[in-house]
């Protein structure tokens, strides 16, 4: 009876998979098609979210390989740990408002130049604060950066480019809150094509970890002068920036925000903090074969990331095609990521030889493992997604921290017995055991209906 319930599970299932990619074809050959599908703002936002990460992985692809011929291998481990570090202390500074912008922008109506410059106002402060209890407390958290405080003009560095990516990550949110994310992609090119030349130049005159810093951190200012100055008046009608705090805009973000600020720090620390980790227990060299593998690992975090992000601005537009949207979301993402993880699995270490033999050598394994990790990663943001749109705040602190918890710390655990291995497998299994009961949760939400 199970051989035969199993059977036709699997026969199901490959006939809905057929039917899926016929219509891939029909659709990527037909010029009618196409222009339907590149009109559905739900695809249409997702490609640009994708494109817009794609072009960060790529020229940071590019970046980091300018660097690694530059630059040698304790400059570019200390340097790729500083630019986590100002990574991770953005999404403390978002105070949860990006997501809040998202859900309750759309709706704002002419209270919306308000609550953005009041989200940006106060997004700015929190970051001033931050960083400086950050920076006071280095010797604590993270002795390794210890340089970061030594120096005038590196300390006066970290502080401005934490704020500035604090503050481009709330501009991104606004272009997905108004559904008109093709600034991103161009805002990053921007940002990507100065801090290579940067990176360049500046290995003639700091041959540091501070010259790969400075020149992500002043190409990212730069980009955001174009984005907050000229490309978000165009999608915020009347918009100015100008410093100020609305108590009416407090008051409606304050309880969604605050839990969706624990949620994402929770979704997102666990990168950024891995390298933090690896070159306080391993050393600077063996955190830049960590942070090569990893950047390329992003490459594909791109694509469940933007269309679930997606998923997410549509609907807080319209609640009402969640569940349609969903299926429609998670079909996209396999049909996209399914390839392409084969594909890293196969060239991995050829890929890396772009680097450096070293870094394909030490990073190739681990670079296979944590690709494996982007799927089931997929499956819980995806899960988080849908509870955003339906305010379900608890339920996103839950799954975020369990995973979290589970990927941190199995990761340094494994990590302490195997090496940059264990970092892998440890980060694969806490997204796996989170991503079983969530897919399980979804499928019967969603297919069983």
């Amino acid at each position: 009876m199970n051989l035969n319930r199993l059977y036709h599970f699997v026969k199901y299932h490959n006939s809905r998979l057929s039917g899926v990619f016929k219509r891939v074809v029909e659709t990527a050959t037909s010029k009618e098609l196409l222009r339907h599908h590149f009109r559905d703002t739900l695809y249409k936002n997702a490609y640009y979210l994708m494109a817009g990460t794609a072009v960060t992985s790529v020229l940071s692809f590019i970046f980091l390989t300018v660097a690694t011929r530059l630059y040698n291998t304790e400059a570019v481990g200390l340097g790729a740990a500083i630019i986590s570090a100002v990574g991770l202390l953005a999404i403390f500074s978002d105070l949860g408002l990006g997501i809040g912008l998202i859900r309750f922008l759309p709706g704002a109506g002419k209270d919306g130049n308000g609550m953005l410059n009041t989200c940006f106002t106060l997004s700015g402060l929190a970051s001033i604060a931050i960083v400086l209890i950050f920076l006071a407390g280095l010797g604590f958290w993270s002795p390794a950066l210890l340089p970061v405080r030594q120096h005038p003009i590196f300390f006066a560095a970290f502080v401005v480019f934490a704020v500035v990516t604090g503050l481009q990550s709330l501009v991104s949110s606004t272009f997905l809150a108004k559904r008109n994310t093709r600034f991103i992609p161009i805002t990053n090119i921007i940002a990507g094509s100065l801090k290579i030349a940067l990176v360049a130049l500046f290995a003639i005159f700091f041959n540091s970890a501070f010259g790969i810093f400075a020149s992500a951190g002043l190409a990212m200012a730069i980009a955001l002068l174009f984005a907050g100055l000229w490309f978000l008046p165009k999608v915020q009608s009347g918009y100015y920036p100008f410093p100020k705090i609305q108590k009416s805009v407090l008051n409606k973000l304050s309880r969604y925000s605050a839990g969706n600020y624990i949620a994402r720090i929770l979704l997102q620390m666990t990168p950024l903090i891995l390298p933090l980790i690896v070159v306080n227990a391993l050393g600077a060299e063996m955190n830049a074969y960590f942070y090569v593998s990893w950047a390329v690992t992003t490459v594909l975090l791109v694509i469940p990331s933007s269309i679930f992000n997606s998923l997410f601005a549509e609907g807080s537009n319209d609640e009402a095609s969640l569940r349609a949207n969903t299926v429609r979301s998670l079909k996209l993402m396999l049909l996209l990521l399914l390839p392409a993880t084969l594909l890293i699995l196969i060239i991995a270490g050829k890929l890396l030889l772009l680097f450096g033999q070293a870094y394909s050598d030490n990073g190739a394994l681990l670079l296979r493992i944590v690709v494996l990790a982007v799927i089931p990663w997929g499956i819980n943001y995806l899960y988080v997604s849908i509870a955003r749109v339906k305010k379900n705040v608890s339920s996103i602190i839950k799954v975020t921290a369990v995973a979290a918890c589970l990927s941190l710390g199995l990761s340094y655990f494994l990590m302490l017995k195997m090496g940059l291995v264990g970092v892998g497998i440890g980060y694969l299994a806490g997204q796996g055991i989170v991503a079983i009961p969530v897919a399980i949760y979804l499928w019967r939400s969603f297919y069983s209906q």
